[in-house]
Order: C-alpha cells, then structure tokens, then sequence
C-alpha cells in the first residue's frame, strides 16, 4: 500500500524544485505545470514576458508527446505530433503551424542556454487545453489523448471521463467540503488511468487545523470522503475505484521543518511553500470496500478507518 500511494502522490503534485533564475528581463516564477496529471521538471522555472507565460521547450514537448528538433544555426524549433508540424524561432513573434503563420504574443527566447516558449499556443496548436487556478500558481495541460472520436466507443452506460472534467465537477459541486458542522473550502487535482480516479484534495492552513482535530475520531476521514468517492462512481461508472489524498497546502515566510523537510519548497519570492499529504483513502469498485490512512512526515502509512461502503 505504500508503494501505491507513493505512486499516486507523484501523480498528483508533488514539489517544485528550486532552479537558477535566468539572466534575461523576465520574471522567474514558481508555476507548477501539470500535464495529464503528472508535473513537468524543469532545469528552469517558467518565466513570464509582458504577461504570457514561457517554459522550457523539450520537457513539455516530451509530456505531450510531440517530437522535436532544435536548429542552433537558424535558433529554430520544428516540433511535430501526428500530422500537426510546428515551427519557432527564438526572436520572432512569428510561429508557423502546417505552412501557416500564426503571430504570437511573445516571441520564443533563450535563457541560460534553454529555449523557452509560449506554453498556452504549444499546447493549444496540437490540441491540447489549458487551465490555470490556484491564483496562476499552478497550470494543468490536458493532451486528449483518450479515445478519438473515430474510435468506436465501448459497449458501457457511460462514458470514460477525463482529468478535467471529474476536476471541473468536483470543484463546482464539492468546493466547500463538508462533515457534520464543520465546512471546508478545498480544490482538487485529479488523474483518471486504468479503471482509477484519482483527487487530490488540498486544505489551507486555518482548515487543515480543524481537520486534524476532527480526525482525531478514526472514521471521519471516511464520512468526509465517501461522498465524493460514491458520487464519482455513480457518475462515471461503479467499475472505477476511486483514491483521495488529503494535502496541507499554504505559503510561509518562515521556515519550519514542523511538517517535514520533504514537503517544503523555497520559493524565489522568499517564502517557503508547505505541501504535505496527510490522509489517504481508497474506495475499492470490486470489494465495494474502503480504507483510510494517516500519512506521517516521512510518506509512511497508519491505518485509520477500514468498512464497506
């Protein structure tokens, strides 16, 4: 079990890494990019350029499964998914996608020897979609890589959903995350793979101290979730097992090893940010049972609460 969970918390976020700020008038930032789910490492942060912002080019490009070329002669980009072919060169706001000339907002640029470009116009041109929350902190890409629409559908009641549509639901239906008479305000990430949904669900300061104080009763971890969990599979289908982990999420500018050294970030505008998981629960579709978890500092897992749902 804890190799599982391990697996879903890199799934869902983990932290960003420090990295060298670059030498050019730009705005290095601590934007988490996020694509289908799993976080993009950068050697550089993502900057931003009169308002849009730039990642490093081939980690993204890998992600989204395009394939790329680097010219260093012409300072050229040619990047191809399927039958989508795209050129940028560093300097020119000028970018062409199959022959034809698309203008962007800002042109792609070199920093620290790294070739940054517009993450909104890569991913849309090869038909990904885009969304930013957490106050522009973090910026999900989704690639659409599901079933085609030439694809025969399969023979089920309901269809398969994707990462940002059970994202969408929840944060529209269980934006304030209630049990008994306590309410929290929350907003999820989620990853849907291999018959599995996975939510991460992540708690300010303030609401994370009343809840851990409630969870001191074993089973409230799994009234708090159960909702989500039965909704999901009444939703999208009853075969779908559906995994939630619990995060403290908030920045500080102090530093403190009080939630563990693992789950804190410095971040370039002094601060440090706390992201700590702290509760798992599982709701099995086949065994219709369910098990919640304490995870403490150093990722090990305590059983809390085990029932049939």
């Amino acid at each position: 079990m804890k190799k599982k969970v391990a697996i879903i918390t890199t799934l869902l976020l983990t932290l960003i890494s420090p990295s060298v700020l670059p030498s050019v008038n730009a705005a290095p930032v601590s934007k988490q990019v996020v694509v289908d789910g799993q976080r993009v490492i950068f050697d550089l942060n993502p900057i931003i350029v009169d308002g849009t912002t730039l990642v490093q080019f081939t980690p993204v490009f890998k992600k989204l499964g395009i394939t790329s070329t680097w010219n260093q002669e012409k300072k050229q980009v040619v990047a191809t998914k399927g039958s989508t072919r795209i050129i940028l060169n560093v300097g020119s706001k000028t970018a062409y996608v199959n022959g034809s000339p698309v203008n962007l907002q800002v042109a792609p640029t070199v920093v620290a020897g790294k070739v940054f470009v517009p993450l909104r116009f890569i991913s849309e041109s090869t038909g990904a979609s885009l969304s930013i929350r957490n106050n522009g902190n973090v910026i999900e890409v989704f690639s659409g890589n599901g079933r085609s629409i030439s694809q025969p559908a399969a023979q089920t009641t309901k269809s398969a959903p994707t990462s940002v549509q059970v994202r969408n639901y929840l944060d529209q239906n269980y934006g304030a995350l209630g049990s008994g008479r306590d309410l929290y305000d929350v907003y999820y990430t989620s990853v849907v793979q291999n018959e599995t949904i996975l939510v991460g669900i992540f708690f300010d300061f303030d609401d994370y101290m009343i809840l851990m104080d409630n969870a001191l009763d074993d089973s409230y971890i799994y009234k708090l979730t159960k909702p989500i969990a039965k909704d999901l599979q009444a939703r999208y289908g009853s075969s779908y097992d559906v995994n939630l982990l619990l995060y403290l999420e908030f920045e500080s500018p102090f530093y403190t090893s009080t939630f563990g050294i693992d789950n804190i970030t410095p971040l370039s505008n002094g601060n440090y940010q706390i992201l700590k998981p702290s509760f798992y629960s599982a709701f099995s579709a086949d065994s219709g049972e369910a098990e919640s978890y304490f995870i403490d500092f150093e990722g090990e897992l305590y059983p809390m609460y085990y029932s049939a749902y």
